[in-house]
């Protein structure tokens, strides 16, 4: 495992050093921001842009007790402990590299900040025509539950400690679980496809023409959802990735605009 860069996973994000957490505003005009950074930016706030907001939110938190948690100290002590579903990282054939970062984004005024547990997986294997074939995936989890936007000023508690770390760990279980299903190779396990809306993907993700974002899903009978999608569907000129996967571990989390309905 290694850090990522920020080019590789969140360019606009402020970056929290030797963390791999990153902050990002999505809002652009949140009075809560202005709020908690102070009376003059509060004056100002709808004039700034996201790209400044971001970073001013970012540096307000550099004393708070939240940016003590390293995402890819978290993703080490879980990794070798997870029970994947098949096989193991280390026998899935070809070079793997992990790179883990967690992104706290803050996107109205309402809502706290969402915490997306993230691994960039890069992969290079031979193909069935014995041809090395390069991948790029973002796997995220988003956690069912939000941070108060004032905890970049504050002092959590051990015990708030102790959750969000819980919720990282978790994260990664579910995302190795997710990463080794998929480059272990084998038959895919049949899939529906539908549009998910969710406030969740927020971060850094634009809806095609809001009617949620397309790709292949797949349900357990609690709720749980996996939602698998091309980089092609992200509207980026330029995407970071050529695949990702959002697991959603509560069905409180989305809804379907389109869907869901069976492959043909």
């Amino acid at each position: 495992m290694e850090r990522p860069s920020k080019a590789e996973v969140a360019p606009r994000a402020y970056e929290v050093s030797g963390r791999s957490v990153f902050v990002q505003q999505t809002g652009g005009s949140s009075l809560a921001v202005g709020l908690l950074l102070g009376a003059i930016v509060g004056g100002i706030a709808n004039a700034v842009n996201t790209d400044r907001l971001t970073d001013l939110m970012g540096k307000s938190g550099a004393q708070s007790s939240l940016y003590t948690i390293d995402a890819l100290t978290e993703a080490q002590t879980v990794w070798p402990a997870a029970k994947a579903a098949s096989g193991d990282v280390s026998q899935i054939p070809g070079a793997v590299i992990v790179k883990p970062f967690v992104l706290l984004y803050q996107a109205d005024e309402k809502s706290g900040m969402s915490i997306v547990v993230s691994a960039r997986v890069e992969s290079s294997r031979l193909s069935s025509d014995e041809h090395l074939k390069s991948w790029v995936g973002i796997y995220s989890y988003l956690v069912n539950d939000t941070i108060p936007l004032t905890a970049l000023q504050d002092h959590l508690s051990n015990e708030q400690l102790d959750q969000y770390r819980a919720s990282i760990r978790a994260g990664y279980s579910e995302i190795r679980s997710e990463m080794e299903r998929d480059l272990n190779g084998g038959v895919p396990p049949k899939r529906q496809i539908a549009a998910v809306k969710s406030p969740a993907l927020g971060a850094g993700v634009s809806p095609i023409m809001g009617i949620g974002l397309p790709g292949d899903i797949e349900r357990s009978p609690s709720g749980r959802l996996s939602l698998r999608v091309s980089g092609k569907n992200f509207g980026m000129s330029k995407p970071l990735f050529s695949y990702a996967v959002f697991i959603f571990p509560s069905p409180e989390q989305y809804t379907f605009s389109i869907g869901p309905v069976d492959r043909e």
